[in-house]
């Protein structure tokens, strides 16, 4: 048994590990240039670059909602797995299993009201602000 534990142990060492690390490396693009580097002026903003470059208050607001609602999107669909382990991991126990089951109901309301949320944000700034 224990054989078979050095053995994966040397395999995620010297095939496994070596290998996620190099895999930046493999999938890499390259240096990037800026477009417009004959013309640059330092007291400009370089564009094309990737960077949010709104400078209007709504854009702004836009970029914080849609952040926030996407954050606790994610935070509740971990809530949600977590219920589904506890669940899974309850032993027959009715009030762990009743608990994560309370859990994992809660999230899907959660995620029901967050992705309404979201909706709504949307159609909002859409209409409202033309963003």
């Amino acid at each position: 048994m224990s054989t078979n534990i050095s053995k994966a142990k040397k395999l995620i060492h010297r095939v496994a590990l070596p290998a996620m690390l190099a895999a930046p490396l493999l999938v890499s693009a390259g240096p990037q240039t800026p477009q417009n580097t004959a013309s640059f002026d330092p007291g400009t903003l370089v564009t094309g670059t990737g960077v949010f470059e709104s400078t209007s208050i709504t854009g702004t607001i836009a970029l914080v909602i849609r952040f926030a609602l996407g954050f606790l999107g994610i935070v509740i669909f971990l809530i949600f797995l977590l219920a589904g382990f506890e669940y899974a991991t309850s032993g027959g126990d009715e009030d762990k299993s009743k608990k994560a089951t309370s859990r994992m109901v809660n999230a899907i309301i959660g995620l029901i009201i967050i992705f309404f949320a979201f909706v709504a944000s949307n159609a909002i700034l859409g209409f409202v602000f033309s963003q």
